[in-house]
């Protein structure tokens, strides 16, 4: 009788290589020497073949499916925090739908592919729930700091709640444990970033908590994993601007890369600045970024991932309009309106989504709107007509223009057919109530128009950083990607999701996404993997 041992070693080792690259291959290396050998070359192929697939940008996306029903799944969530060890992808905390947050600590397995809840065992506190923290893995525990809890809807006005709490998850045990430390504690801060560099922990930027006010920041806060000691530390006079929502990737023990982020309304950063930590100053130094034309858009809120000498960012499809041409087409409009007669109007471009501004009406009062009239020892209020001229209002609210990658145009031609769908479905309830025989008009025959592409889904860019510690000229170059970066299979364009990298495959978690039907945008918890697509023999 014929066994698996008897296939020859290219079939068998297609075959090993057909399993996850985790468990599954390791217990396969036990059988005998033969598997353990061609265990060993089919991980190898795999990391070879995925790193050469993403150079040059041959992936697929795959979706995850649930095995059954009742199996146990994590609830759909936004700006979570999440890390790779082992085996294991841990996630946590993260938004909902509901502004509200989460301090669950979650593990996918990714052998088995299934979800489990880690839980705390003894009497430890739990973190706070919260989003917009970091989250890094260092010798079996996970290190979470900072974050963030969206204000409740009612009472309105409220701040968000920034915190500066430092928690660590041990694996091993599985609990949380708040370690004691004596030393100098930074500000409450979300939206920052943070990397491990030998037994520290480099923390920068952010939205930090000061006692005046909320501000952005670019300090750099050092953390001592043995000691737990805190330590602000001192760079050279030039250095990035402040930011949130960045990207920090580890280059060695010495140097780490600070990619993108934004500082404020409408000032978005595409920068590349390299931190060295060799003397008791560190330096900064902005490394020249070659062929903007085919990098990233929004890195802010699309996920990043590092793997071999490349960075990898999901955003938006590049043959789209990005967010700031719209934005910036609108304030041309409102300015052209504001300058030209009325009756020239109807000549310019508008957005379709925008209402006409209300040139008739005043300026709205700076305090208006159920907010509260400065008291006696309040600041300065700015000087209204500055804020004007900083920032053009128009009569419609601010958000037409928030989430606007979501947003697909529809013809008039579309418009008038729903219409019509929609009194004739009227028609028919009232007829069917008043007892009428029902009348279905005969559809004119159409031709079938083809079938429309789907452009609103991610898209992948991809930034070489191979020359990026050069000791003469670094510098990174964005590498051109064919289709607006959409591979076969991409989901729907989400935000504000998380992508970390596991062996020979990238892992997509979360995100929001926007609710074609209602209109709003809803947290999911779609689990998606970037790998390499399979060969056939």
């Amino acid at each position: 009788m014929a066994t698996i041992n008897d296939l020859p070693d290219e079939v068998l080792e297609f075959i090993i290589n057909l399993l996850p690259p985790y468990k599954d291959v390791e217990s396969c290396r036990l059988v005998c020497k033969r598997w353990a050998d061609l265990g060993k070359n089919a991980r190898f192929r795999k990391t070879i073949n995925f790193q050469r697939s993403v150079a040059e940008g041959n992936l697929c996306w795959k979706e995850w499916e649930p095995p059954d029903a009742v199996a146990p799944r994590i609830a759909g969530r936004f700006s979570h925090c999440a890390a790779v060890f082992k085996s294991i992808m841990y996630i946590f905390g993260g938004g909902s739908s509901k502004v509200t947050t989460f301090n669950d600590l979650w593990a996918f397995n990714l052998s088995t592919r299934t979800w489990i809840r880690c839980n705390s065992h003894g009497n430890h506190p739990y973190p706070s729930p919260k989003a917009r923290a970091t989250m890094v893995c260092h010798e079996g525990q996970l290190v979470v700091f900072g974050g963030l809890r969206y204000p409740p809807i009612y009472p309105p006005f409220q701040r968000v709640c920034l915190f500066d709490e430092l928690h660590v998850y041990n694996l091993e045990e599985e609990h949380w444990f708040y370690p004691k430390i004596s030393t100098p504690w930074p500000p409450a801060m979300a939206g920052h970033s943070a990397t491990i560099h030998g037994r520290q922990m480099v923390i920068f930027g952010g939205l930090q908590e000061t006692a005046l006010n909320v501000t952005y920041s670019n300090d750099i806060w050092c953390l001592d994993l043995e000691t737990y000691a805190w330590k602000l530390q001192k760079t050279s006079p030039t250095k990035p601007e402040p930011r949130i929502d960045h990207y920090q990737i580890r280059l060695d023990d010495e140097h780490l890369l600070i990619v993108g982020g934004v500082g404020g309304v409408n000032n978005p950063f595409t920068d590349m600045w390299l931190l060295t930590m060799i003397s008791s100053v560190w330096s900064w130094k902005e490394i020249p970024v070659r062929n903007k034309k085919c990098g990233a858009t929004r890195m802010w809120t699309n996920p990043s991932c590092h793997v071999d000498e490349k960075l990898i960012v999901l955003g938006q499809n590049s043959t789209l309009p990005k967010d700031l041409q719209i934005t910036n087409q609108i304030r041309l409009n409102i300015q052209a309106q504001r300058t030209f007669p009325q009756h020239q109007e109807q000549h310019r471009l508008r957005n379709p989504f925008q209402d006409p501004p209300n040139l008739t009406a005043p300026p709205p009062p700076l305090y208006g709107g159920g907010r509260r009239q400065p008291a006696r020892g309040d600041a300065a209020a700015p000087e209204p007509s500055r804020v004007r001229q900083n920032f053009p209002r128009a009569s419609s609210d601010h958000h037409h223009l928030g989430m606007m990658a979501f947003r697909e145009s529809h013809s008039g031609l579309d418009m008038r057919e729903r219409r019509l769908a929609a009194l004739q479905k009227r028609e028919q309830e009232l007829q069917a109530r008043r007892g009428m025989p029902l009348v279905v008009p005969t559809p004119k025959p159409t031709p079938c128009p083809p079938k429309k592409t789907r452009q609103n889904c991610e898209a992948l860019f991809i930034c070489d950083l191979s020359h990026v510690l050069h000791p003469h000229e670094p510098f990174v170059e964005w590498q051109e990607v064919q289709d607006g970066g959409v591979l076969p299979g991409a989901p729907v364009k989400t935000i504000l999701s998380s992508l970390v990298a596991g062996n020979g495959e990238l892992i997509v978690f979360g995100g929001l996404e926007q609710n074609t039907n209602q209109g709003n945008y809803t947290a999911n918890n779609y689990l998606h993997f970037i790998t390499v697509p399979h060969t056939v023999i």
